[in-house]
């Protein structure tokens, strides 16, 4: 007969709670449909052991590996073996309401899998028919609350700035699916501040990757790296016994270019294998690759999807986000061209330290100075990017080349007057100022007052926003007058898609750190190009909008001018009195491919008309090939 007050002793005692869980709680086995015994793997195992060692847990997770029903089983064992007069407030955070309801409802699954007699006598009886034996330990029962006659309590919360509004002295954290939280760091931080009182609260942490968010990968990362107080536990597919079976390895020979296998030994007829982690990290860190009949399986099943297989099977962040530019890009980029600014970099702004500087001004090169300002207000920063336009790498390849980068919380007139320090150093370069929101109009004040001589000017025949009319009143211009600044409103796209093509092509190199790190968080939402939550992308609209002006505006005016520069020279030599209409384009940057501008400014057959006519049909013969008549 089972020794009852024996098997709770064991029970309370292991604080892992695995005696508990394999011992009296069953699970629902997917594979073989039916109800099973809860027989924990050993990554599980390891995953509750830790429980005992850590109060901070981050766990990274395949798809279906189990980890959130772990984490409930493990919380009902708390709630059953709570201390009396100490009861567990368990706070459960998912993205959705529904989510969390969905985590309870498992603990609540599990609370009633537990013997009447853990309860106490209050609850049990060895007569069948006493009515100890119905007695409900739920003293509250509803979609986002449950208590306990013990005094737990257990919250389902939706992730929200507010998640752990009237949850006092909370316990137990579990978020789950931690990186798709929206509003996740103020939820984190809601429910921190809950647990700041309570000694030894527990906190889980357990996700697949979705890309560099703020919360989870910031927290998972510096882990790793043991620059926090989280211990994290990594589960990885080929640990999980269902998924594991006829496992092998293959990797390229590089000497022959063929396929090496290495597989693992099998034990029984439905494929399983000697368990053995040492082997596979060893294989892992010389570069084997493993698969299985289930992953290949699974592999099909997302299409062969390199994003959905990153994110729900190999725990991998990089490619598991819908970033915008291709990871490979810009683990390139961050591979060959970044540049780092340690502390012994000699090239510095003394007065700015948010200003990073890569190379001094060439006498001989062009440059572009973009600014994307902001309020200076909360996280919101403002961006100055000068890019050099006349770029050649050591193979004679021009490029676009980062030289220097500020990204800070200046605002309005400061950020005007370092745009006019920064723009004059770099050979006058043109200053495109972003004039959405009233910020960038400051900016362009400022520059106009401080008489900057390279600013970059809008056609406002083009521009039909409410922006812009209220800009030409501010500016005092006419509606056939150019307009100072940038107004990016109906180019966003063009501009995102530029940038991402000179990225992948490498006629754009980034230097800076600052870039990689907003690359590896700009995901497309809702099929836009955003940042991630919590983070930000003002380097990257900076950037955006400065390659598009020089590629679209200032390239383009060049190739202009070199054309209309060898079609007045043809008038030159055609009659060398002509100087003066040579000089007048070069002094009025007058654009002759521009017929209206052209007709405004100046005729040039004005002299001929006071001529003879073959002096009219031969400039008409050079100018347009017309034929004469005989």
């Amino acid at each position: 007969m089972l020794n009852f007050k024996q098997e709770y002793i064991k029970c309370y005692n292991d604080k892992t709670r695995i005696y508990f869980i394999e011992n009296y709680l069953s699970t629902f086995n997917a594979m073989e449909r039916k109800d099973v015994p809860f027989k924990l793997f050993p990554r599980q195992k390891v995953f509750l052991q830790s429980t005992v060692k850590y109060n901070n847990i981050v766990a990274i997770k395949h798809r279906q590996a189990g980890i959130t029903t772990l984490s409930a089983a493990w919380t009902c064992g708390q709630c059953v073996f709570a201390k009396k007069g100490s009861p567990e407030n368990i706070l459960c955070i998912a993205n959705k309401l529904d989510q969390a309801v969905e985590l309870t409802n498992k603990i609540v699954t599990f609370l009633d899998q537990v013997p009447r007699w853990m309860w106490g006598n209050e609850y049990y009886s060895p007569d069948q028919t006493s009515e100890k034996n119905k007695k409900s330990i739920y003293i509250k029962r509803n979609k986002g609350y449950i208590q306990l006659f013990n005094g737990c309590k257990i919250y389902a919360r939706a992730s929200s700035p507010h998640a752990a509004r009237g949850v006092s002295s909370v316990s137990v954290l579990i978020m789950d699916e931690c990186a798709f939280l929206t509003d996740g760091m103020a939820s984190f931080s809601s429910a921190v501040a809950a647990m700041s009182a309570v000694t030894n609260a527990k906190c889980f942490l357990v996700s697949t990757p979705n890309g560099k968010d703020q919360l989870y990968y910031g927290i998972y990362s510096k882990a790793l790296k043991g620059e926090n107080n989280f211990h994290p536990v990594e589960f990885k597919w080929f640990q999980d016994l269902r998924y594991n079976r006829n496992l092998k390895w293959y990797r390229k020979n590089n000497k022959t270019g063929e396929i090496e296998w290495d597989v693992d030994t099998v034990i029984d007829k439905k494929g399983n294998i000697v368990y053995n982690e040492e082997r596979w990290r060893e294989l892992e860190r010389e570069g084997w690759t493993p698969t299985s009949p289930w992953f290949e399986n699974m592999c099909k099943t997302f299409n062969n999807d390199e994003q959905k297989i990153a994110q729900e099977i190999l725990v991998s962040f990089l490619g598991s986000a819908d970033n915008v530019v291709p990871i490979d890009t810009i683990e390139e980029q961050s591979q060959k061209n970044v540049i780092k600014i340690t502390e012994e970099w000699s090239l510095r702004d003394l007065a700015v330290k948010e200003t990073w500087i890569w190379e001094d001004p060439n006498p001989t090169h062009r440059y572009i100075c973009a600014c994307d300002p902001s309020s200076g207000s909360g996280e919101d920063k403002s961006s100055i990017e000068i890019i050099d336009v006349d770029a050649v790498d050591e193979n004679g390849t021009p490029y676009f080349n980062q030289v220097l980068e500020y990204n800070g919380k200046l605002n309005g007139e400061d950020i005007g007057a370092l745009v006019d320090r920064y723009a004059r150093i770099y050979n006058n370069a043109l200053a495109v100022v972003e004039c959405i929101g009233g910020y960038g109009d400051a900016v362009v004040l400022t520059l106009m007052k401080l008489g900057y001589p390279n600013l970059y000017y809008d056609e406002t025949n083009v521009l039909k926003t409410y922006t812009n009319d209220y800009a030409k009143k501010l500016f005092n211009k006419k509606d056939d007058e150019k307009l100072p600044g940038f107004r990016s409103n109906a180019l966003r796209i063009q501009m995102i898609s530029n940038f991402v093509e000179m990225l992948k092509n490498n006629s754009f190199r980034v230097r800076s750190e600052r870039v990689i790190t907003e690359l590896d968080t700009w995901i497309f939402k809702n099929g836009r190009p955003d940042h991630m939550d919590g983070m930000h992308d003002d380097n990257l609209t900076c950037l955006s909008m400065g390659l598009f002006v020089a590629q679209f505006y200032m390239l383009k005016t060049d190739k202009i001018k070199q054309k209309d520069s060898c079609i007045v020279q043809s008038w030159y030599i055609n009659n060398s009195t002509n100087t003066d209409l040579n000089t007048r384009h070069l002094r009025e940057n007058v654009s002759i491919s521009n017929r209206k501008e052209m007709a405004r400014k100046f005729n040039p057959f004005e002299r001929f008309l006071k001529n003879n006519t073959n002096d009219i049909v031969n400039a008409c013969i050079m100018l347009g090939g017309f034929k004469v008549k005989k």
